[in-house]
Protein backbone atom coordinates (compact mmCIF):
# COMPACT_ATOMS: atom_id res chain seq x y z
CA UNK A 1 0.00 0.00 0.00
CA UNK A 2 1.16 3.22 -0.38
CA UNK A 3 0.00 7.06 -0.50
CA UNK A 4 -0.61 9.26 -3.81
CA UNK A 5 -0.29 12.95 -3.10
CA UNK A 6 -1.43 15.18 -5.75
CA UNK A 7 -1.23 18.71 -6.57
CA UNK A 8 -3.75 19.67 -8.87
CA UNK A 9 -4.51 22.94 -11.07
CA UNK A 10 -7.11 24.28 -12.92
CA UNK A 11 -5.52 25.54 -15.62
CA UNK A 12 -4.23 22.20 -17.55
CA UNK A 13 -0.65 22.00 -18.39
CA UNK A 14 2.06 19.99 -20.36
CA UNK A 15 3.78 16.96 -19.49
CA UNK A 16 6.20 14.28 -21.12
CA UNK A 17 5.89 10.78 -20.43
CA UNK A 18 5.80 6.92 -21.81
CA UNK A 19 3.12 6.06 -19.80
CA UNK A 20 5.53 3.12 -18.18
CA UNK A 21 5.59 3.07 -14.46
CA UNK A 22 8.67 1.42 -11.97
CA UNK A 23 8.14 0.65 -8.32
CA UNK A 24 11.60 0.89 -7.00
CA UNK A 25 11.92 1.17 -2.72
CA UNK A 26 8.44 1.57 -2.35
CA UNK A 27 7.56 4.75 -4.93
CA UNK A 28 5.74 4.37 -7.86
CA UNK A 29 6.76 6.76 -10.65
CA UNK A 30 6.52 7.20 -14.43
CA UNK A 31 9.43 6.46 -16.77
CA UNK A 32 10.11 10.21 -18.98
CA UNK A 33 12.12 9.11 -21.65
CA UNK A 34 12.83 6.03 -23.88
CA UNK A 35 16.29 5.55 -22.58
CA UNK A 36 15.24 5.24 -18.86
CA UNK A 37 12.67 2.79 -19.82
CA UNK A 38 15.56 0.39 -22.15
CA UNK A 39 17.75 1.04 -19.06
CA UNK A 40 15.02 -0.47 -16.40
CA UNK A 41 14.13 -3.25 -18.80
CA UNK A 42 17.02 -3.96 -21.13
CA UNK A 43 15.77 -7.09 -23.04
CA UNK A 44 12.17 -5.57 -23.26
CA UNK A 45 10.64 -5.15 -27.03
CA UNK A 46 10.47 -1.34 -26.79
CA UNK A 47 8.94 -0.63 -30.39
CA UNK A 48 5.36 0.45 -28.97
CA UNK A 49 6.63 2.68 -26.50
CA UNK A 50 6.88 6.06 -27.51
CA UNK A 51 7.44 9.57 -25.47
CA UNK A 52 5.03 11.44 -25.66
CA UNK A 53 3.69 15.45 -24.44
CA UNK A 54 0.03 15.38 -22.71
CA UNK A 55 -2.17 18.05 -20.69
CA UNK A 56 -3.35 17.48 -17.49
CA UNK A 57 -3.97 19.58 -14.28
CA UNK A 58 -1.58 17.15 -12.28
CA UNK A 59 1.24 19.40 -11.33
CA UNK A 60 2.36 17.19 -8.87
CA UNK A 61 2.30 13.33 -8.07
CA UNK A 62 4.11 11.91 -5.10
CA UNK A 63 3.71 8.09 -4.52
CA UNK A 64 5.43 6.82 -0.95
CA UNK A 65 4.73 3.65 0.88
CA UNK A 66 2.97 3.70 4.00
CA UNK A 67 5.31 1.76 5.81
CA UNK A 68 7.17 5.67 6.14
CA UNK A 69 4.21 6.82 8.01
CA UNK A 70 5.25 6.33 11.81
CA UNK A 71 8.02 8.12 10.86
CA UNK A 72 6.22 11.13 9.46
CA UNK A 73 3.76 10.95 12.38
CA UNK A 74 7.25 11.45 15.03
CA UNK A 75 8.09 14.78 12.72
CA UNK A 76 6.48 17.55 14.96
CA UNK A 77 5.17 20.45 12.84
CA UNK A 78 3.53 22.90 14.80
CA UNK A 79 0.45 21.42 16.39
CA UNK A 80 0.41 19.05 13.79
CA UNK A 81 2.79 15.99 12.56
CA UNK A 82 4.55 15.66 8.83
CA UNK A 83 2.31 12.51 8.66
CA UNK A 84 -1.09 14.72 8.91
CA UNK A 85 0.57 17.12 6.20
CA UNK A 86 1.08 14.50 4.44
CA UNK A 87 -1.33 11.44 4.79
CA UNK A 88 -4.15 13.70 5.64
CA UNK A 89 -4.26 17.36 4.95
CA UNK A 90 -7.90 17.91 4.78
CA UNK A 91 -8.13 16.67 8.47
CA UNK A 92 -6.09 19.89 9.21
CA UNK A 93 -7.64 21.98 6.74
CA UNK A 94 -5.34 21.97 4.23
CA UNK A 95 -7.00 21.10 0.82
CA UNK A 96 -5.35 23.91 -1.11
CA UNK A 97 -1.93 25.27 -1.71
CA UNK A 98 -1.37 27.78 1.14
CA UNK A 99 1.99 29.80 2.48
CA UNK A 100 1.11 27.71 5.69
CA UNK A 101 0.89 24.28 4.17
CA UNK A 102 4.44 24.97 2.28
CA UNK A 103 5.88 25.86 5.56
CA UNK A 104 4.88 22.99 7.54
CA UNK A 105 6.08 21.02 4.51
CA UNK A 106 9.33 22.67 4.97
CA UNK A 107 9.03 22.76 8.41
CA UNK A 108 8.69 18.84 7.98
CA UNK A 109 11.63 18.90 5.81
CA UNK A 110 14.21 20.29 7.95
CA UNK A 111 13.95 18.22 11.47
CA UNK A 112 13.98 15.23 9.07
CA UNK A 113 17.40 16.31 7.83
CA UNK A 114 17.87 17.26 11.60
CA UNK A 115 16.96 14.29 13.37
CA UNK A 116 18.11 10.97 10.97
CA UNK A 117 19.41 9.65 14.19
CA UNK A 118 16.33 9.68 16.35
CA UNK A 119 14.26 9.19 13.65
CA UNK A 120 16.46 5.67 12.68
CA UNK A 121 14.05 3.51 15.34
CA UNK A 122 10.95 4.29 12.78
CA UNK A 123 12.33 2.89 9.95
CA UNK A 124 10.08 -0.07 8.49
CA UNK A 125 11.26 -3.70 9.49
CA UNK A 126 13.49 -5.54 6.84
CA UNK A 127 11.66 -8.01 4.83
CA UNK A 128 12.84 -11.27 5.63
CA UNK A 129 12.09 -12.66 2.27
CA UNK A 130 13.82 -9.62 0.57
CA UNK A 131 16.14 -8.76 2.83
CA UNK A 132 15.21 -4.91 2.06
CA UNK A 133 13.17 -2.23 3.90
CA UNK A 134 9.98 -0.91 2.12
CA UNK A 135 11.07 2.54 2.41
CA UNK A 136 13.53 4.11 4.04
CA UNK A 137 14.76 7.51 5.46
CA UNK A 138 16.20 9.27 2.52
CA UNK A 139 12.82 8.61 0.44
CA UNK A 140 10.97 10.46 2.76
CA UNK A 141 12.87 13.13 2.79
CA UNK A 142 13.40 12.94 -0.95
CA UNK A 143 9.39 13.26 -1.04
CA UNK A 144 9.36 16.12 0.66
CA UNK A 145 12.11 18.21 -0.91
CA UNK A 146 10.34 17.46 -4.31
CA UNK A 147 7.15 18.96 -2.84
CA UNK A 148 8.70 21.67 -1.21
CA UNK A 149 10.93 22.12 -4.93
CA UNK A 150 7.34 22.19 -6.64
CA UNK A 151 5.04 24.41 -3.88
CA UNK A 152 7.87 27.20 -4.10
CA UNK A 153 7.40 27.19 -7.36
CA UNK A 154 3.70 27.74 -7.37
CA UNK A 155 2.23 31.47 -7.88
CA UNK A 156 -0.55 29.95 -5.23
CA UNK A 157 -1.76 33.60 -4.08
CA UNK A 158 -2.70 33.93 -7.86
CA UNK A 159 -3.96 30.55 -8.66
CA UNK A 160 -5.66 28.08 -6.93
CA UNK A 161 -4.07 25.00 -6.53
CA UNK A 162 -5.80 21.45 -4.65
CA UNK A 163 -4.19 19.36 -2.32
CA UNK A 164 -5.24 15.37 -2.66
CA UNK A 165 -4.05 12.68 -0.35
CA UNK A 166 -5.09 9.00 -1.62
CA UNK A 167 -4.72 6.81 0.53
Amino acid sequence: MSLDLYITSKTPIRKRGTGVYVRENGETRELITLAEVINHFPDADVSHIQEYVYETDEVWHGNITHNLNKMADNVPVGGHTLYMYLWRPEEINHTHVTGEYLEGIFKGLIYLKSHKEDLSEFLPPIDPETGERWGNYEQLVGFCLSLVNTLSALDYENEEFTIEASR
